[in-house]
């Protein structure tokens, strides 16, 4: 029995080693290379403060002509894009005419489960690219959020033509010397990403 109870502790050891040491860097990916202009700037929504820092990356890649137009797939139907610029305090100026903007929908199938709207996200997106004739995108989210964004995408998209680039976001300040696990809230996100991301390598169909 103790020989039990020492190898469980052990097994528990590494395993928080191993997520302090490796669980933020395997969610993470480094941005994707873009081999000509994307069509959009696709902006994955997230809290107010993570959002904020998505969006105004997605518009610089817009400023920076590497996306031709913003789009953020799902937001609530009383938001436009003013609203972004006030809020989010955007000083660059983007034309309305250079934004898009889905809105929420009802669920269309009762069997899913609500897994923070990641891949309804990526479902809206090929809707809206398939009515618009673009043919790439560039996913802006935090870079924990990456891996399942991706998988995101993977799975939605059922067209070998579209392409899609990952761009993460580090939302935290760069200047913080400090590992990432150091952050309680931060730490926090990162091990409910991987429910999240288990549940999407289940769910996501």
């Amino acid at each position: 029995m103790y020989r039990w109870a020492l190898g469980g502790i052990g097994v528990a050891v590494a395993g928080v080693v191993g997520f302090l040491v490796w669980g933020n860097d395997f969610l993470s990916m480094e941005p994707g290379q873009l081999g000509e202009k994307a069509d959009l700037a696709v902006v994955l929504a997230g809290g107010p403060a993570e959002d904020r820092e998505r969006v105004l990356v997605a518009v610089d890649l817009v400023q920076a002509e590497e996306a031709r137009v913003l789009l953020l797939p799902v937001r609530h139907r009383a938001l436009d894009w003013p609203w972004f610029v006030r809020r989010y305090r955007i000083k660059a100026h983007l034309s309305e005419d250079r934004v898009l903007i889905g809105r929420e929908e009802g669920s269309t199938s009762e069997s899913w489960p609500d897994l923070g709207g990641t891949f309804a996200e990526a479902r809206k997106t090929l809707e809206i690219m398939r009515q618009n004739n673009f043919c790439s995108a560039i996913i802006v989210s935090s870079n924990y959020h990456m891996r399942r964004a991706r998988l995101a995408f993977e799975r939605a998209n059922q067209d070998p033509d579209l392409v899609f680039y990952f761009h993460p976001v580090d939302y935290r300040d760069p200047e913080d010397s400090d590992p990432w696990w150091w952050d309680g809230t931060y730490v926090t996100k990162v091990a409910d990403e991987y429910i999240k991301l288990l549940a999407g390598y289940l769910f996501y169909r």
